[in-house]
């Protein structure tokens, strides 16, 4: 395991990955037809989600384990593969039964290009401002984006976010989330 691990993190098992994604998209498109046509991108989403959640896992094999550190840190990326991959079954759940909505006919670009903004300006604010700060922000940015406009549900989900991450990541597993340079 630890060899294929090994190969898999390096420059030469990147074509791999790509190779076994492409794969993953044709049989996505394969199986969404027919009655399922309508649903083609949900599906071909959440197959790459899987995919993605199924690379998590299977990379957090080659992390080095820490003496020093109370829990491991496979950990994290284990838990949030574990995640991805519930909601996105559920998901596909939802599609299989009839409860989904059907894909739209056309996307709306200039929210896939502002969501790309927010998240990159998130990545790039976790050095100012801290993994914390810096995530809470972008969920209340999204939402505010996606059409919520309740300010009950647009803090608790922010801050049920941040509170949920401090609490798992900070204080279960011991693990240190970057604090950014105005607080550390």
């Amino acid at each position: 395991m630890e060899s294929l691990v090994n190969f898999l993190s390096e420059p030469g098992g990147f074509l791999v990955w790509i190779l076994a994604f492409v794969a993953v998209v044709f049989a996505a498109i394969s199986i969404s037809r027919g009655e399922l046509e309508a649903f083609k991108g949900r599906i071909i989403i959440c197959s790459s989600l899987l995919f993605l959640s199924f690379a998590f896992f299977l990379l957090s094999f080659g992390i080095e384990e820490i003496e020093a550190v109370d829990s491991s840190a496979r950990m994290a990326p284990r838990l949030w593969a574990v995640g991805l991959a519930f909601f996105t079954l559920l998901q596909l759940h939802w599609i299989i039964m009839g409860r989904s909505p059907e894909d739209p006919e056309v996307g709306d670009i200039k929210k896939v290009m502002l969501t790309f903004a927010i998240v990159a300006f998130s990545l790039w604010g976790m050095n100012i401002a801290g993994y914390l700060i810096s995530s809470g922000g972008m969920i209340l940015l999204l939402l505010m984006l996606f059409g919520e406009r309740r300010l009950f549900v647009l803090i608790s989900l922010a801050g049920g976010w941040v509170l949920f991450s401090w609490f798992v990541f900070m204080r279960l597993l011991m693990l240190s989330l970057p604090v950014g340079v105005l607080f550390g």
